[in-house]
């Protein structure tokens, strides 16, 4: 039963009342140190510990927060995580970006939100820095940060020639999940280079239906989705839509899952995926990334494109016409985060489902540098100077 946060949680303050505060740093350490919690309580069934850890970041959150600010008993903390932390954090929240502490991190089903996992794909980073917690409780796709997933693809694709460095990036993008098999065969005849980025396929992927197990790819994505019961889900937030296990099977046998859009099931025996972080920093920003390149290799006119030009300085040149267009495209919940690492390409375009952070990246990002639009908007100003070109 959902808990409303308690009277203590929910207490007007004065915390970040002074100029300045609260800092981005403070809230991302909430927002972490929360998050810690949340994945402690979605596994206190399996995990015997789950509780102690919980109690853990309850302390972490009283020493963060002034007296009374905080929920009173780490039973508040939890009951308070199904709620948006500007709902019972009293911080001055018109200080910082606006999308942080604007999503809950426990859903009504006790499982961590898609939010929550998205966010936690940003900051990962910020899961290890702070109260020497330990690793243990750092949801498994966050236990590979950023910088580790540089050391370890991208030791590769910097190793790589320019063609190769593509071959390999685009291979991540568009073979997400596969047998070994499929995944060697895409290797040689794409001639993409070897990488660790393939694991075996994770049990909550899988699901059971006749004698065998099966997985069913994300139609967005491709990349395995996460099953409850008889229930399949995309752990990107994005890729919305949830679909059903039923008790047909098609002619080969395979069960038939139905939803919003077609997917289709196929064998878990042999299956491989890749990591939960590549997947998330390399397959999901790429998969619009790819989109686009197709789109513009259709458009009569175009002279040449470029696919990450100088190993991904940019991800993409394009001369269409008399001009030139160099673009990064964004494909991230936090706009700060693009704000505190600016693009290299003047063009930062950003998926048509985040065209509310064009006006913010606008504001955020130097005057006169960048030119800040949607897929949408970017393939209308290419058609314009096809136009003008003719």
């Amino acid at each position: 039963m959902t808990q409303e946060p308690s009277q203590a949680a929910k207490r007007p303050s004065t915390v970040g009342a002074s100029s300045g505060a609260p800092t981005t740093k403070l809230v991302g350490d909430l927002t972490t140190t929360a998050l810690r919690a949340a994945r402690a309580f979605a596994t206190r069934h399996e995990e015997p510990a789950a509780w102690r850890e919980v109690s853990r970041m309850h302390g972490v959150f009283l020493s963060l927060l002034p007296p009374a600010a905080a929920p009173p008993t780490p039973s508040d903390l939890i009951a308070a995580l199904r709620h948006p932390m500007r709902a019972w954090v009293p911080l001055r929240w018109d200080l910082v970006p606006s999308e942080l502490g604007s999503f809950s991190l426990l859903g009504h089903d006790d499982l961590l939100t898609g939010e929550a996992i998205e966010y936690g794909s940003d900051y990962s980073e910020a899961l290890f820095e702070n109260h020497e917690a330990g690793i243990d409780w750092v949801p498994r796709w966050a236990q590979q940060t950023f910088e580790k997933v540089e050391r370890s693809v991208y030791l590769v694709l910097s190793s790589a020639g320019q063609n190769e460095y593509v071959a390999t990036r685009q291979m991540l993008i568009e073979v997400p999940a596969g047998t070994v098999e499929q995944v060697s065969d895409e290797l040689h005849e794409r001639g993409a280079l070897h990488t660790e980025a393939y694991e075996p396929l994770p049990p909550d992927r899988q699901f059971v239906s006749g004698q065998d197990a099966w997985y069913a790819p994300c139609p967005v994505c491709r990349w395995p989705m996460h099953v409850r019961g008889s229930l399949l889900a995309c752990r990107y937030p994005q890729h919305v839509g949830q679909f059903t296990i039923t008790q047909e099977h098609d002619i080969d046998g395979a069960p038939r899952v139905r939803g919003p859009l077609p997917a289709i099931a196929a064998h878990s025996a042999e299956a491989v995926c890749l990591h939960e972080a590549i997947w998330r920093y390399i397959t999901i920003p790429g998969i619009t990334e790819v989109s686009l390149m197709d789109w513009l290799a259709e458009q009569a006119g175009i002279d040449a494109i470029t696919k990450w030009p100088h190993k991904d300085r940019w991800d993409i040149s394009v001369r269409a016409g008399t001009s030139t267009f160099e673009v990064d495209l964004k494909d991230t919940r936090s706009p700060s985060q693009i704000v505190a690492r600016p693009p290299r390409a003047r063009h930062v375009v950003v998926p048509d489902y985040r065209s509310w952070q064009v006006a913010q990246l606008r504001r955020s990002l130097p005057a006169g540098r960048y030119e800040v639009q949607t897929v949408r908007a970017f393939k209308t100003l290419v058609c314009k100077a096809l136009k003008e070109a003719q």
